[in-house]
């Protein structure tokens, strides 16, 4: 995996995004609730 990530609930809401570097998560990765407001971020760093 490589580049911009979008995840989705089976009910097709926004579930988490951000960026993989050759397989690993990195940057700020955002949680979204199911109304589609940000729940949390996660920093990976570089």
């Amino acid at each position: 995996m490589h580049g911009s990530w979008k995840f989705y609930r089976k009910d097709g809401s926004l579930m988490r995004n951000g960026k993989f570097r050759l397989g690993k998560q990195i940057g700020i990765w955002t949680t979204y609730d199911r109304v589609g407001h940000p729940h949390k971020e996660t920093d990976f760093g570089s």
